[in-house]
């Protein structure tokens, strides 16, 4: 049985080529857009107004699905920063 769909193209066509600086570099601000915040929450609730545990846990998990919604958003922005980039660099290169 032999696969005619477009999807048997996709080994031929070129990839997007990101250098590995651009790859760590998107990696470290989607981490750090997904944890500081929640850290932030949970040392503010627990040591400075002195929460309990649990409240503290259910405001911290908020806060860490909020901030994955967010950072899908970002990664969005990103991905586009770095099409445009490729793009500026295949149109320098002869």
């Amino acid at each position: 049985m032999v696969d005619k769909s477009d999807d048997a193209d996709i080994s031929n066509s070129n990839p997007m080529k990101i250098s590995t600086s651009g790859i760590f570099t998107a990696s470290t601000l989607l981490a750090l857009s997904i944890s500081v915040p929640a850290i932030i929450v949970t040392l503010v609730l627990y040591y400075i107004l002195k929460t309990t545990l649990a409240l503290t846990l259910l405001a911290s998990l908020i806060t860490l699905f909020l901030a994955m919604g967010f950072s899908y958003k970002i990664s969005k922005k990103l991905m586009k920063i770095q099409q445009k980039n490729k793009n500026q660099d295949a149109r320098k290169s002869p």
